[in-house]
């Protein structure tokens, strides 16, 4: 059943494009043959032409080619979507809301039976018309009149066709057809032609030779097509009217062209060939004759007040509207903004030395090389301040209040902007009594191992440098086993590449050093609560009854990486990314839904924003 509603899907959004860009080009042909009747016939004819081309392209084609000409806008951050497409796993759909969704799938389905039905009897009756048109012709016998043959024999070179058309006679009174698309024959009432002088058969003549230079049986069947697949539609069926309207009137007009008449003398004899002969029973998808109905006749008679010589100038302007007309009319295409330029990583750079002084925001140190630094610095500039072994989060409005100067200071700085500082020193940078330290777990991802030391990345940014003794115990996460198996610490070190996304988590304690590499990769959902001074919080979903007991359903979640990727789906669409995590949450709204992806319980490795819409 899934695979029958997504079908219906993609037909009712295909018919429903189509059937309201097609009724569009529709209107706008109309609009432009009634606002300028003076465009020539053949063009009108074209444009007609190419509004039901588009019935049929906007059928087809569904994705559009995307133009990148708005401007490129720098995203200030995420914003949640109103609508949201799957649900996350245990959340349950209302038994009202499957029953709905169930009455459209019925609708749909009724509506695509109705739809086939009349499809397949305008496709038999289609194929009936090409049964009648082949008997038809079969019932004709070869032409052995030498006047008519050797009439059109000079028509056809004079209008430059390397060979005319078969020339067919029939018993009886009737309009001359042209009939058949692959081999066009031109079929001509015996008696009929009795009836005419020379100058009215050559109008007959060149009238149906002018069809078949512009090949209007083709695009008669295009025509029928279109009105076999929009049946419902009414504008599929003026154009198609219009479009043979049109074809007459453009044939009209070549005639008089090729042979060299005048509009007024054309005119006259069409009205006494009309008179003279009686219409016979066209097939509209197959078939073009002289004489038609009454509006017709009145509507070509009309129109050749319009005829007249056309230069080569005004040919060459009408085909390059047209071209254009065609290219942005036909052509699916969608004007977007232009692609973000990618900014370049921010230049980061740290500088240590001795706190000079800070008074009223203004920071002076001495850096180790002897210089002289200034800086100004914001109340609320991060500060991580380390004072007797302690590490602490702070502001630099309060960290500057319990320090005194000597104190050491780093400050550091991206594209030579003040990032955040540190105050103190680095617990790692102070010799410590091996009974007083207690164990510390370092999560982070691999950066190097030289010389015995492995230097990992930390989330903060931080770059944790321990020396591995040759006892260190090591073990790698076995994801087919779901368990930690143990390795040899070198080969496993020479092994792992830099900037490796797998957790590298370091247990340094006064016994040992151990390093387990990777762990059980896991995905938190929920929604989102706030996300204020690096601290996201958001509210889980699913997270177990024993542990929702002990912990409730709220999730902290410190400072991400710089290089933690947020990817925003947005409407349903595919996950895309949109910068990284730090970056985004704060400008996400609150309620949105949140997966956060990484190995145990520091490494982050991808924030997802929204959920995509399920295949």
């Amino acid at each position: 059943m899934n695979l029958i509603a997504q079908w219906l899907d993609v037909w009712c959004a295909a018919m429903w494009r189509a059937s309201w860009q097609g009724g569009l080009a529709v209107l706008i042909a109309w609009s432009i043959c009634w606002l300028v009747p003076s465009i020539p016939a053949r063009f009108q004819a074209w444009l007609w032409r190419l509004a039901l081309l588009k019935f049929l392209v906007a059928l087809a084609w569904a994705v559009p080619i995307e133009l990148p000409l708005l401007p490129a806008a720098e995203r200030s951050g995420w914003e949640s979507s109103a609508t949201v497409f799957a649900l996350p796993p245990g959340m349950e759909v209302a038994p009202q809301e499957l029953k709905k969704i169930s009455t459209q799938e019925i609708f749909l389905q009724l509506v695509f039976l109705v739809w086939s039905a009349v499809l397949g009897g305008q496709a038999i009756r289609l194929g009936l018309e090409f049964r009648s048109a082949s008997r038809y012709r079969n019932a004709c016998r070869p032409s052995i009149n030498p006047l008519l043959h050797d009439q059109l024999a000079r028509l056809s070179r004079e209008v430059g066709l390397r060979a005319p058309p078969a020339l067919l006679e029939r018993q009886g009174y009737g309009s001359p057809l042209l009939v058949g698309i692959c081999r066009p024959a031109m079929v001509l009432p015996s008696d009929s032609l009795g009836l005419l002088d020379e100058s009215e058969r050559s109008l007959v003549l060149g009238h149906e030779l002018a069809h078949l230079l512009r090949g209007d049986l083709f695009w008669g069947l295009i025509a029928a097509v279109v009105r076999m697949l929009f049946c419902f539609h009414p504008l599929a069926w003026l154009g198609e009217r219009q479009t043979r309207l049109t074809q007459e009137i453009a044939a009209d007009e070549l005639a008089i062209a090729l042979q060299k008449q005048e509009p007024v003398q054309y005119a006259t004899l069409l009205v006494s060939v009309v008179s003279k002969i009686s219409s016979s029973p066209l097939l509209p998808a197959l078939s073009v004759g002289v004489a038609g109905s009454h509006f017709s006749l009145k509507r070509r008679l009309s129109a050749m007040r319009f005829a007249k010589p056309i230069s080569r100038k005004n040919v060459l302007v009408y085909s390059l509207l047209l071209a254009i007309v065609a290219m942005i009319g036909l052509v699916p295409w969608a004007v977007v903004t232009a692609a973000t330029p990618d900014k370049p990583a921010p230049k980061e750079a740290s500088v240590g030395g001795k706190l000079t002084s800070y008074k009223e925001g203004l920071l002076k140190f001495q850096s180790d090389d002897g210089k002289e630094h200034e800086w100004k610095v914001a109340e609320d500039t991060k500060t991580i301040m380390t004072l007797k072994g302690v590490e602490t989060i702070t502001l630099a409005g309060e960290a500057f209040k319990h320090v005194e100067r000597g104190i050491p200071i780093t400050v550091h700085t991206k594209d030579d902007q003040l990032a955040w500082i540190q105050l103190g020193a680095k617990p790692a940078d102070k010799p410590a009594d091996k009974q007083a330290q207690k164990q510390k777990t370092y999560w982070g991802r691999f950066v190097s191992f030289r010389d015995g030391t492995l230097t990992i990345q930390v989330n903060s940014g931080d770059l944790i440098a321990t020396r591995i003794p040759e006892n260190a115990k090591t073990m790698v996460w076995d994801h087919a086993r779901g368990a930690y198996q143990p390795g040899v610490t070198a080969d496993v070190l020479a092994n792992s590449e830099p900037g490796s996304t797998t957790a590298f988590i370091v247990r340094v304690s006064p016994e040992n050093v151990s390093i387990h590499v990777g762990s059980r990769k896991s995905a938190a959902v929920g929604t989102f609560v706030s996300y204020k001074n690096d601290r996201l919080m958001m509210l889980g979903k699913n997270l177990g009854e024993s542990f929702v007991k002990k912990y409730g359903n709220s999730l902290h979640f410190n400072r991400f990486r710089d290089d933690v990727p947020a990817y925003e789906s947005v409407d349903g669409g595919e996950y895309k990314l949109i910068g990284t995590a730090n970056q985004v949450l704060a400008n996400v709204k609150e309620g949105a839904v949140l997966t956060i992806h990484g190995e145990g319980d520091d490494n982050i490795t991808l924030v997802q924003i929204g959920v995509p819409k399920k295949d």
